[in-house]
């Protein structure tokens, strides 16, 4: 399945919650609203997800550029999110299946340790509905929930 035969299922305007998952706090889970713009960019070779959130009080947002290496199971990426990363653009390489589910794996810096992966799952669109979620891997593969995101079309 190659990204521009789904594209129609990902492009469009999205709202709904994202749920940021911080594991080691006794009440993990902050709840917002958000919204997500899906549009195709350079001639439709890439998706573009732009989606904004807030953790306490304080507005987020961030960024995700998917595109084709060539394969059309094969797909890189670029992430930024303004709440958890220094500045630095998180580069992934991940896969779509046959049914458009979307996987993309990168990896950030960890002061006194091994970098530490950071997972998103895309799930094609069903029913115009749309979920994205993150997980944080230690160095050992130890995986850890970090985000969910649950959206309906606009």
């Amino acid at each position: 399945m190659n990204k521009i035969d789904l594209k129609d299922k990902f492009i469009g305007t999205w709202k709904g919650t994202y749920c940021l998952i911080l594991s080691w706090l006794p009440e993990p889970n902050f709840i917002s609203e958000s919204k997500m713009e899906i549009k195709g960019v350079a001639n439709d070779k890439f998706l573009q997800m732009n989606y904004d959130w807030h953790h306490e009080a304080i507005n987020q947002d961030g960024v995700i550029l998917i595109g084709n290496i060539n394969k059309p199971s094969l797909l890189t990426a670029s992430w930024v999110d303004s709440w958890g990363m220094s500045g630095k653009i998180m580069n992934c390489e991940g896969s779509m299946n046959e049914a458009g589910d979307i996987t993309l794996l990168g990896s950030y810096e960890v002061k006194d340790s091994p970098n530490w992966g950071w997972r998103i799952e895309i799930p094609c669109p069903v029913d115009d509905h749309l979920q994205i979620k993150m997980y944080n891997v230690s160095p050992a593969g130890e995986e850890y929930f970090a985000g969910d995101a649950n959206y309906a079309r606009e």
